[in-house]
């Protein structure tokens, strides 16, 4: 094959991409030069010069040393992954033929997703068939025409949003990229499905979704996303060397020596401020385990926060901020915050929290503060939330709400587009979003 040297480097170097590393043109460059000094016959130059030049974090060389072996197995090894990615895909492709077939109304298949079918398949026969059974009953209802397909086909999404919930240790709901290349996307299955797993799929993961098995992996995640963002961030709160204003005094006594000449300037620059945050955290049922990783990341971001009082919330407020003033365990921390928590899985009144963080703690809200919220936006009092909304905005330097609806259901909820009116809102439900939104959105000032 013509240029069989560059295909297969930039082939591994997709693959490399999709596991999250971070590889622009000028590493490839390098990695190309390093690889034309190289005895390609020896495995071990090969890799480490490929590491040298691709990969320039810490926390990123697991992830090379585990695609490296993948990409450069011997070809019976890679024939035997090949195999069984395309017999998964066989099978996979039959269960989502047959759920389709399955899924109609007076003959009509029912608009689906696939996750939405996988979900179907797996779900308890005796359940399947009381779905099923409903299905049937509703077509053959009296004075039912086809325009109510769009009703009933909400309401089995409804059904299976529950099973999603209830089967997510037994199915694997994770959506990996897909390429043109098949092997490539064979690769990248074994590497992702295989014991500790690649980062990519976890980041893109609905946060409620994460199975019980994946939690260990995706705490992993969390400390090191928040440890790169800790490592980065500190440096914007340092002096800087930046010429800004003159600063007369330093400079007059720098130059002292040369007989009042002024050969050289000092200047000042401002520290930038770092942010203080009031977390307010919504622990009602829905909203528990988007709970748990915010704060897991906020607080591991910690160092380069001015400061962090932290409250949770579902029918009332509690302050939670002296749980974590010294966190050895996090898992057992939160733990303890669950079991003495008297709003832990209780039913959403923003507005009674509202009240309360602004009455019983007026000197956590000033005009350095950030209140960031994190909601699905769904709460009783609608109108009264967004009084107190308005009344802390003038209060506060910014009130930001964290969205954990995935952006594409934001047009289908009412109470979304009025909080927007008021505030600024991103989405939040997976870590990939709520490391993007603390980075780019946040911890900006």
């Amino acid at each position: 094959m013509e240029n069989y040297l560059e295909v297969n480097l930039i082939r591994f170097i997709q693959l490399l991409r999709y596991a999250g590393i971070r590889i622009g043109s000028g590493e490839v460059l390098d990695a190309l030069n390093a690889l034309s000094l190289l005895d390609l016959s020896d495995r071990e130059a090969v890799r480490v010069g490929l590491k040298a030049t691709l990969v320039k974090r810490s926390g990123e060389q697991q992830l090379f040393d585990k695609a490296f072996a993948l990409f450069f197995a011997p070809p019976e090894i890679k024939e035997e992954y090949f195999a069984r990615y395309r017999q998964e895909q066989t099978e996979h492709q039959q269960m989502l033929a047959q759920a389709t077939q399955e899924l109609t109304f007076q003959g009509m298949p029912l608009k689906l997703s696939d996750n939405e079918k996988t979900v179907f398949s797996g779900m308890p026969e005796k359940d399947k068939e009381k779905l099923l059974e409903f299905i049937k009953k509703t077509a053959e209802g009296k004075n039912i025409e086809q325009h109510f397909q769009p009703i009933l086909e909400s309401v089995v999404r409804g059904s299976l949003a529950y099973w999603r919930k209830s089967l997510r240790n037994q199915l694997d709901f994770s959506s990996l990229p897909q390429t043109e290349d098949e092997e490539l996307n064979a690769l990248l299955e074994k590497a992702v499905r295989s014991d500790g797993g690649f980062s990519a799929d976890l980041l893109e993961e609905d946060m409620q979704n994460i199975a019980d098995k994946d939690l260990p992996r995706a705490e992993a995640l969390i400390r090191k996303l928040a440890r790169q963002m800790a490592t980065r961030l500190a440096r914007r709160y340092r002096q800087s060397k930046k010429r800004q204003k003159l600063d007369l005094r330093k400079t007059i006594r720098q130059n002292i020596r040369f007989g009042g000449t002024l050969f050289r300037l000092r200047y000042r620059s401002r520290r930038i401020q770092k942010p203080r945050l009031v977390l307010l955290c919504d622990v009602s049922g829905s909203m528990a385990r988007y709970a748990n990783f915010v704060l897991q990341f906020i607080y591991g971001i910690n160092d380069v926060v001015g400061q962090i009082e932290s409250f949770i919330f579902s029918e009332d407020l509690e302050r939670v901020t002296d749980y974590f003033q010294h966190v050895d365990d996090f898992k057992l921390t939160m733990l303890e915050v669950i079991n003495r928590s008297k709003e832990w899985g209780r039913g959403t009144n923003l507005a009674a929290a509202l009240k309360s963080l602004r009455l019983k703690y007026p000197d956590h809200l000033n005009g350095d503060s950030i209140l960031l919220i994190v909601s699905d936006t769904k709460t009783l009092a609608l109108d009264e939330t967004l009084q107190e909304l308005a009344q802390i905005k003038r209060i506060v330097k910014d009130v930001v709400l964290l969205n954990t609806l995935p952006r594409s259901d934001w047009q289908n909820s009412k109470s979304v587009g009025r909080f927007e009116s008021v505030l600024r809102m991103y989405p939040c439900n997976t870590l990939s979003d709520l490391e993007n939104v603390i980075r780019q959105k946040i911890i900006i000032y």
